[in-house]
């Protein structure tokens, strides 16, 4: 009879009928095109190659026509404009009354138009003489008229001829740059008008067409380049995925033969499926290539088991669904052996749920040793069920294995509330049974855990429990009813004890007398000398305290001043990004290590009476917008609002670095300890010749028994939210001392959960003033 781990699927699966296996899939296109990838592998960047090369010679054609496109274009620009200034301008200068050089430069202005004067064309007209008469436009009309045109144009017009119809040529001007000139010859008394373009002017659309032109070409080709890149990374992967197929498959053929398991691969509704070479081996058969079909493997069924060929009329194989169950095969050698099947639908073709693969493991072992082993526990059961003592067996975890009727009794434990994988101590808290009310431990061995001890029940009996550490963990408990033993015992031992309880009392009168005059004397004598080496011993630790803390200082500026080298990188980048936040940590900790540094040598200083204030009058207001501006990238980072509400003006006798650093321990506090999102507010109060200052937060709180403790050097409060958050624990201490040494005081109010507030006291009128109640 077949053994299912789903009994579900089961059910299923015998209810079906047999069908076939998968059906060989078609030639895709991928596979008409495979002996043919070679080719297209070799094909493609030569392609783009010749395709790069065609394209740049086209757009340098283009650019190159254009440009003679361009200044042809310029050209018949200027000989237009020239023809247009030509009979007009010389009639209107002919009929001209007054000065000569003024009426040229009025008939020019009268027939300047936007096309003479535009893309910087320049107009000159010249008398009899050759020298300027009138320029447009007016920055040319200043700068030229009244000079000769040889300033102009220097020796670019020998040669030429003034033709009516002759369009502009090139010129080559004194500053050595070259212009578009067309010329026209006026009638007396003027001479010629010229019309005159820099090249760079008449090339300036034809330069943005271009260099448009250009950034297109030159976007495509790199745009082509990459694709053929991505091309041959993508084709050297596929050589590469392909070896690494051809490898795992290898692998997974040796890894299913070490591991006596076998593969099943079929498309439900085919007569054939793939077995693996291990699964032959499994088998005893021999290995072959090829398909299976269903003729050839039903003989090798159970006839108990022909079912397993129905899972092919499964229609809904849901590939998150595992199919998992036992069946029973024929050996080469003629014997059946159990074969447990897993596996999962899969999808192929787009059809869904058509495709059965999974693997098949030898369990004839397994279950053979399933049954000696349950056989083998009976017989283990039956034998702790006839001690007589209470006995039970619990694992590493002291959950219980098995335990008999007698410990069940003791405990008044029902078979329910003992059964395997409770809770030992939860099963004898939960029983009804006798409770212990005294018990003393006879022997424990250190190694393994084990013990033997005496305990006295409520009942007024006596067990004697031995408890036994195993190999896996575990222990084994045996507990035997001593009730006579010990009621014989305690008569035997009663007399004696009152005998000696007499004797011993007056023994211990006497020698604690004796003691106590004793340790009197010494007391007395010893008191002076632990003074004396407790006052000698502060001062030695201050003097230490103060020496060390100078002493690592230099060697901690060395560690933060190299590793910011290192981490912003002066002298270059560090080769490896790991090594820069090593860098980081070490700049963060060597920082972190200097303040808790300056904290122990302030508060060493403070203790040894060293540390002198120097009372100035200072300005609160200032020294807290200092203080605030300090911590404002830390508040940022934990989008905490820090709001302040100081008086303007406000001034106190104090010293001002110690006031300064009593808001800077007390502000750092409150943003440490305030979550993200909270608010930290900072109040200042005058009255009665006291100032108040008051640091509120909406942090996570201090416990109320906490509070009292806070103050003192190295006190810390730990919960789930401050241990995360390093510190030397002498902030509250340094804030408190320096109040206290200003004549004031520090208090604290907070509830848990909710924020903590932070009140100091100090004289207005300075360190020796009497502060107010």
């Amino acid at each position: 009879m077949a053994r299912n781990s789903a009994a579900s699927a089961e059910a299923r699966i015998h209810a079906l009928g047999a069908r076939g296996f998968a059906q060989p899939i078609s030639a895709s296109l991928e596979t008409w095109l495979a002996p043919y990838e070679p080719l297209l592998r070799r094909l493609v960047p030569g392609l783009i190659v010749a395709f790069l090369v065609v394209m740049g010679t086209g757009a340098v054609l283009q650019i190159y026509n254009s440009r003679i496109e361009a200044l042809g274009s310029a050209a018949e620009d200027l000989a237009m404009i020239a023809q247009a200034f030509d009979d007009g301008l010389s009639h209107r200068a002919a009929i001209a009354t007054g000065d000569l050089t003024t009426a040229a430069q009025t008939a020019m202005n009268l027939a300047t138009t936007r096309a003479t004067t535009g893309v910087n064309r320049t107009l000159v007209v010249t008398d009899l003489a050759g020298t300027i008469m009138a320029a447009i436009p007016a920055r040319a009309r200043s700068a030229l008229v009244g000079r000769p045109i040889t300033d102009l144009l220097g020796g670019a017009l020998a040669g030429a001829e003034t033709d009516r119809q002759q369009l502009a040529i090139h010129v080559t001007l004194p500053d050595g740059d070259t212009a578009l000139l067309a010329m026209r010859t006026l009638q007396p008394p003027l001479l010629r008008l010229y019309v005159l373009q820099p090249t760079g002017d008449a090339l300036a659309s034809w330069m943005r067409a271009s260099l448009l032109t250009g950034t297109l070409f030159t976007t495509t080709g790199l745009l082509l380049l990459i694709l053929g890149l991505a091309f041959h990374i993508q084709t050297v992967r596929a050589a590469t995925a392909d070896m690494i197929n051809q490898n795992a498959r290898a692998t997974i053929d040796a890894a299913l033969e070490s591991g006596g398991c076998g593969l099943w691969d079929w498309e439900i509704g085919s007569q054939q499926m793939f077995w693996s070479a291990s699964m032959f081996e499994i088998l005893g058969l021999k290995p072959r290539e090829g398909l299976l079909t269903i003729a050839e493997l039903q003989p090798l069924l159970h006839p108990e088991d022909g079912y397993l060929a129905s899972i092919g009329s499964l229609v809904d194989l849901d590939p998150s669904t595992a199919v998992d169950f036992q069946f029973r095969m024929r050996h080469a050698d003629g014997r059946w052996i159990w074969l447990r099947a897993r596996g999962r639908g899969l999808s192929i073709a787009g059809v869904p749920h058509r495709r059965f693969v999974g693997i098949i493991v030898d369990i004839t072992e397994q279950l053979a040793l399933a049954e000696r082993s349950a056989a083998t526990d009976i017989r283990i059961r039956e034998a702790i069920e006839t001690i007589s003592e209470a006995f039970v067996v619990c694992d590493d975890d002291e959950r219980i294995v098995v335990c008999n009727s007698k410990f069940r009794e003791l405990n008044g434990l029902t078979e329910e509330g003992a059964r395997a994988g409770t809770c030992y101590h939860e099963a004898l808290a939960k029983g009804g049974g006798a409770k212990i009310v005294d018990g003393r431990v006879l022997a424990t061995q250190a190694q393994d855990g084990s013990r033997d001890l005496e305990v006295k029940l409520a009942d007024g009996r006596w067990l004697q429990i031995s408890e036994r550490r195993t190999h896996c963990g575990g222990f084994v408990s045996v507990g035997t009813d001593i009730t006579a033993l010990k009621h014989h015992e305690t008569e035997l031992t009663a007399s004696e004890q009152r005998l000696r309880a007499s004797v011993a009392d007056l023994q211990r009168s006497q020698y604690t007398l004796e003691i106590q005059t004793q340790q009197l004397a010494e007391l007395a004598e010893k008191y002076g000398e632990q003074k004396t080496r407790a006052e000698e011993a502060n001062r030695a630790k201050s003097e230490f305290l103060a020496n060390m803390s100078h002493e690592l200082r230099t060697p901690l500026n060395a560690i933060i001043g190299f590793s910011e080298i290192l981490k912003e990188g002066h002298f270059g980048p560090i080769g490896v990004p790991k090594y820069g936040e090593y860098a980081r940590d070490i700049y963060d900790s060597g920082h972190f290590l200097l303040s808790v540094i300056d904290d122990i040598l302030d508060m060493s200083k403070i203790e040894a009476g060293r540390l002198k204030l120097d009372p100035r009058e200072t300005h609160l207001e200032e020294t807290l917008d200092e203080t605030m501006r300090v911590l404002a990238k830390m508040a940022s980072d934990k989008q905490i609002i820090i709001e302040a509400e100081i008086p303007e003006g406000l001034e106190l006798v104090a010293d001002r670095r110690a006031i300064k650093q009593i808001a800077l321990n007390l502000l750092s506090n409150a943003v440490k300890f305030t979550p993200p999102g909270g608010m930290v507010s900072v109040r200042v109060r005058k009255a009665r010749g006291v100032v108040a200052l008051a640091i509120e937060d909406t942090g996570i709180g201090i416990p109320r028994q906490a509070i009292r403790n806070l103050g003192r050097p190295f006190e810390q409060v730990q919960s789930q939210f401050s241990k995360n958050h390093n510190g030397s624990g002498l902030g509250l201490a340094i804030a408190k001392s320096l109040a206290e040494m200003h004549g004031g005081s520090l208090r604290i109010r907070s509830t848990e959960g909710r924020g903590t507030t932070v009140v100091v006291r100090l004289p207005v009128d300075g360190p020796n003033a009497k502060t107010a109640a």
